[in-house]
């Protein structure tokens, strides 16, 4: 039992501490080298959209003002059968070089993917989202690296904004902190295990339909890979959005997420036997443990309660006060407290606490097509 305690610690230290230390140290005898250059290819940049009239125009506005030759970029909206003021807004733009398509009936994100893949016109396709807002050079640096033609994937920077100060919203924006360091160092071997739906970039030559249940921004990464193309991270190419305020919201987007996330990793293990390749470490040690850390949280804390020691009791007190911090940590963002001091351990359960249920509705039979619009972000 006791070996097994400690088992189960190493493994939760080693997916948040351990991994990235790993990658450090590996970095430094990484051989990779990927070749930058002043590379302007044709490049479509595709922004699915439901019901986002109260984003759409600043959206529309910021991707007409991206610093990019005019005639090397379209810019296509597919509204996934908006009942609001959506696409009106967006015709207003259609002689500015905006194209709009519209499904009859709302079929999710990977739909309106799959069923425009041969209309877009650029070579490289960049993915957005509605309310995700690009740095003027955004697009110039997210292409560049496909001038290398071994790069198939690349994976801009998502920064978020609070003007909230939720507790919710700092535990997010710290958390891509601390993502967007693993990327960059999966980055040197060419091994990115994630995109960010708000900015990636794929060579449409290598697109694969996507099934209705997965997120994209998994999917293509692992698709890319599977083909022997490199999967990058370019941290200057930069997208902003509004960090979450809210905790049921940003509670039901991580319980989404790790559910459609298991649900690819499933699809694509049987495709690709992703657990018996090289990228099989940067998976397992970057999403797969993760999505098991609270079971193996709760089980700590619980073997730790039957153990007797000066090491398992020292043990056992911080995790009574990282636990109590957590849930002191719930109290303020309800009550609307800014302690910076509880909102680390407050978002590590959330997440942690999130995935464990979307893998138990993976588990028991649930399915995520459709997106939620998180409306505190817009």
């Amino acid at each position: 039992m006791t070996f097994i305690f400690y088992l189960m610690i190493f493994i939760v230290v080693y997916v948040y501490i351990g991994y990235y230390s790993l990658l450090r140290i590996l970095e430094i005898f990484s051989k990779q080298k990927i070749i930058i250059g002043d590379y302007v290819p044709t490049v479509t940049l595709f922004v699915p959209v439901f019901n986002e009239e109260k984003m759409i125009r600043k959206k529309i506005e910021n991707s007409i003002g991206i610093d990019y030759p005019k005639e090397k970029i379209e810019i296509v909206f597919y509204s996934d059968s908006s009942s609001d003021e959506t696409d009106k807004i967006i015709n207003e733009y259609i002689g500015a070089g905006i194209k709009l398509y519209r499904a009859d009936t709302r079929r999710g994100k990977n739909y309106l993917i799959n069923n425009s893949f041969e209309k877009m016109n650029g070579d490289i396709i960049v993915f957005s989202d509605a309310n995700s807002l690009y740095r003027k050079d955004a697009i110039k640096l997210l292409v560049r690296s496909f001038i290398d033609q071994t790069v198939g994937c690349v994976c801009g920077k998502l920064v978020y904004i609070s003007d909230t100060n939720s507790l919710v919203g700092k535990g997010e924006s710290l958390y891509f902190k601390y993502e967007s360091a693993l990327k960059r160092l999966e980055s040197a071997f060419g091994s990115v295990v994630t995109g960010n739906g708000a900015i990636y970039a794929i060579r449409k030559s290598l697109f694969s339909q996507l099934p209705e249940e997965v997120p994209n921004d998994f999917a293509h990464p692992i698709e890319i890979k599977a083909k022997g193309f490199k999967v990058i991270y370019e941290p200057l190419a930069i997208a902003e959005e509004r960090a979450t305020a809210s905790t049921t919201e940003e509670f039901r987007r991580r319980v989404r997420i790790v559910l459609r996330s298991f649900t690819a990793f499933i699809f694509y293990q049987k495709k690709y036997n992703i657990l018996k390749n090289s990228y099989s470490f940067f998976f397992v040690s970057h999403k797969l443990l993760r999505w098991f850390i609270f079971p193996l949280m709760v089980v700590i804390f619980f073997i730790n309660l039957s153990l007797n020691g000066y090491y398992a009791n020292i043990l056992l007190y911080i995790q009574y006060i990282f636990y109590i911090s957590a849930l002191i940590g719930c109290i303020c963002q309800r009550m609307d407290l800014k302690i910076k001091l509880f909102y680390v351990p407050f978002y590590f359960c959330l997440i942690n606490l999130a995935g464990a249920l979307g893998i138990l509705k993976y588990f028991v039979g649930k399915k995520e097509i459709m997106w939620d619009i998180a409306e505190t972000t817009r």
